[in-house]
């Protein structure tokens, strides 16, 4: 069951249907949800690359909230996510 597009929260980790981890990282300057995938290193979680996504296709993709992160800085830094915006 897909969630709202206004659900999806900067730092929250969300769990798709196939059962993978996405943490958002927020929002490019186009309104894109930017966001990184937990990867297979288990010592380096949400480390690996960012990605840029429409707020309706992040949306129908995941199914629920798994967990949040307080400190995104380190996650911005080691992914080069350069695009994103406050917001």
């Amino acid at each position: 069951m897909a969630m709202a597009e206004s659900d999806i929260h900067k730092g929250c980790i969300y769990l798709t249907s196939n059962q993978q981890e996405r943490l958002v990282l927020g929002w490019d300057r186009d309104g894109r949800v930017v966001y990184c995938s937990k990867g297979k290193d288990k010592d380096k979680p949400f480390l690996n690359c960012h990605v840029r996504i429409t707020g309706q296709k992040f949306a129908q993709r995941a199914i629920g909230k798994a967990g949040q992160v307080d400190a995104l800085t380190p996650y911005l830094i080691a992914n080069k996510a350069t695009t994103v915006v406050i917001r």
